[in-house]
């Protein structure tokens, strides 16, 4: 369901976004956070299991099920950590191998 390389700055110097976050009294990690559950409930409801990059196990605020599949591709130093969380890692990490852009 994605996760990887957010720009939270689009959103935060969004004055729509801002006003909209604001009249549902919720910060921009917890928006993420809603959308990540809502999109991971649906997958649950048609039997898949969601997916989603490293950072959203590292970097933000998100409620995941334990089920979520977390692919590390920033670096293999993230293995351990992602799994000392309790998610099972596809270990696809960039610092051995990347194709990226042609």
């Amino acid at each position: 369901t994605g996760g990887d390389e957010i720009n939270a700055n689009c959103y935060a110097t969004d004055a729509q976004t801002q006003s909209d976050l604001a009249s549902r009294g919720l910060t921009i990690e917890q928006a993420l956070d809603s959308f990540t559950q809502a999109s991971h409930n649906a997958l649950a409801e048609i039997g898949k299991t969601p997916v989603v990059w490293e950072e959203m196990v590292l970097d933000h605020q998100v409620t995941l099920p334990n089920d979520t599949l977390v692919l590390v591709w920033i670096s293999s130093a993230n293995v351990g950590a992602v799994a000392e969380k309790g998610f099972k890692v596809i270990h696809a990490a960039s610092d051995y191998f990347y194709l990226d852009c042609g």
